[in-house]
């Protein structure tokens, strides 16, 4: 059973705790116009659209990992792709 939080004689609904390390997805519909825009500059810095959403949330004052504004993808070696 997962740990939920509640504050006594409380009315609010449970809510589950909430764990930073968990990764979930995000998904959202944008216009082929501003896709292909992100896939540009992406490409010209050298790094991916998810990069550049994490940039985004970052700049809006998100707090955001250091780790999760690098590259993750793998290259042919096997190795991480490194960013230039």
């Amino acid at each position: 059973m997962s740990e939920t939080s509640r504050t006594p004689g409380s009315k609010e609904p449970e809510v589950e705790s909430i764990d930073p390390e968990r990764q979930v997805m995000i998904a959202f519909p944008v216009s082929e116009t501003l896709h292909t825009a992100i896939k540009v500059r992406a490409a010209q810095e050298r790094t991916t659209v998810r990069g550049m959403v994490m940039k985004g949330f970052k700049a809006i004052g998100f707090e955001v990992p250091e780790a999760d504004l690098s590259d993750r993808r793998i290259g042919r070696a096997g190795r991480p792709v490194r960013e230039r």
